[in-house]
């Protein structure tokens, strides 16, 4: 049985693994048929399975068999009012979009389900699904290099912007990967940097950070800022805290040492010049000398003035956002300007589309929380949302409680990397409306839960 159970955390070894082959699969085989559906799907089934197996003995399991239910019945009510709304109405594209969103769901409370079991059979839970993200973090890394060295890697974007995904199809949704895992690489360099005699411990997360770095990407290169500042700020703590050992001192100075080097080769990022173009494009003049018709040339010595760089609130929204404020915005206005049984159980996917032009797709906001509100109403959302805000509280509020004796790099640094995953869901979405990612969310939330005995037998 343990070894069923380890089975299940074994499985996000594989996602790096899954995602190049799903790569191959696109460019061999096209979009229809790809690897990571089947293999996540199956992934999926057994972890269902596992819980109405455990049903018969767990009450806990029972609860969340019938949350489960509850979902299926809100989605089967979703599909059923927009069959009568939209037309056209795309089924295997809706589906397609729920199998998705619930990926979450389902591998969340699973791997609840799992840990459980494991942590009863006197598992060390923690360690394991360490070490797992820590390996599925080096395979990353070690792609993005020979794809780099053997001139293989993908382009990130097709014109303007220079950026590289290795051999991963998607960029945003490796970019989230990435971000996710860096701060688990990061408590590997923590754990084992004793002194500084020893700090070669960090060179996998140099190495992952040069792939995010590569990328050219806001995500990669703000997740190295913040995973970076979280060991700085916290070693810093942590001498106040009067935990002044050896291991303290040399992270809070390997970090601090990292965090120089990030700044002095920022120029020469790919994300710089991305940055530079983007804002190019939005039509802000950054310190160029002002145009001045019908004035002739200036005389030899004299100096145009500089244009003051000024940014509208829309131009700032537009880099964060990078366009997808304007996709929230039309989708608002056709969400509430719906029936209000839409309103009340959402518009489905992409909400209430006409037929695309050929070579044209339907298109999301790509802001998750966004695209749950909307495709997914009132209700729907609320349902959604229920287990993440229960569990999600319930650890911040135990964390709280017990600040002294939790902070330490382990809670820090799983902490940061849930909190860059919502963070990325919120504002650059691809985190819980894609299951190669939202399976490491819901693995990092599903360990704290048990871990720390969040979640108790039902009878």
């Amino acid at each position: 049985m343990k070894k069923i159970l380890m089975l299940f955390v074994a499985f996000l070894v594989l996602q790096p693994i899954i995602d190049i082959l799903t790569t191959a699969s696109l460019f061999m085989a096209g979009p229809s048929v790809t690897v990571g559906v089947f293999v996540r799907a199956a992934y999926m089934v057994a972890i269902l399975l596992l819980m109405l197996w455990l049903a018969r003995k767990s009450g806990l399991s029972r609860l969340f068999v019938a949350y489960l239910i509850g979902l299926a019945v809100i989605l089967v009510v979703n599909v059923v009012l927009n069959m009568q709304v939209k037309d056209p109405y795309y089924l295997f594209q809706e589906l397609k979009f729920f199998n998705k969103v619930i990926y979450f769901h389902i591998t969340f409370l699973g791997l609840i389900i799992v840990y459980r079991e494991l942590k009863a059979m006197k598992f060390d839970i923690a360690q394991k699904t360490t070490q797992y993200f820590f390996l599925s973090g080096i395979i990353i890394a070690a792609v993005f290099i020979v794809a780099q060295i053997t001139g293989t890697s993908l382009a990130n974007y097709s014109h303007t912007k220079v950026g590289f995904t290795g051999w991963f199809y998607a960029g945003n949704e490796i970019g989230a990967i990435m971000a996710i895992l860096l701060p688990i690489v990061a408590l590997y360099g923590t754990e084992r940097t004793e002194s500084l005699k020893r700090p070669w411990a960090w060179i996998p997360f140099v190495l992952l950070s040069l792939g995010m770095l590569a990328l050219g990407t806001k995500v990669g290169y703000g997740g190295i800022v913040i995973v970076l500042l979280s060991v700085l700020c916290g070693s810093l703590i942590m001498l106040l805290m009067k935990n002044r050992t050896k291991r303290v001192k040399a992270n809070l100075f390997v970090s601090a040492i990292l965090t120089a080097l990030l700044l002095v080769a920022t120029p020469f990022t790919p994300v710089f010049g991305n940055m530079f173009a983007h804002i190019s494009s939005l039509g802000i003049n950054l310190g160029q000398p002002v145009d001045r018709p019908g004035e002739g040339e200036p005389l030899e010595g004299e100096e145009l003035p500089e244009e003051e760089p000024t940014f509208t609130s829309e131009q700032v929204q537009n880099l964060v956002f990078s366009s997808r404020e304007k996709y929230e915005v039309a989708m608002r206005e056709d969400f509430f300007s719906s029936p209000i049984s839409q309103q009340l159980f959402g518009m489905g996917f992409a909400g209430n589309y006409v037929e695309p032009e050929p070579g044209k797709t339907l298109k999301m906001i790509e802001m998750d929380f966004h695209d749950w509100f909307y495709s997914f109403g009132w209700i729907g959302f609320i349902y959604l949302m229920a287990p993440l805000v229960w569990f999600a509280g319930r650890y911040v509020i135990h964390f709280a409680k017990n600040l002294k004796t939790h902070f330490n790099y382990f809670y820090i640094l799983y902490g940061v990397a849930f909190l860059l995953g919502i963070g990325i869901a919120y504002t650059a979405g691809h985190v819980l409306t894609a299951p190669a990612v939202s399976i490491y969310l819901a693995a990092i939330l599903a360990l704290l839960v048990v871990k720390e005995n969040l979640v108790k037998e039902k009878q």
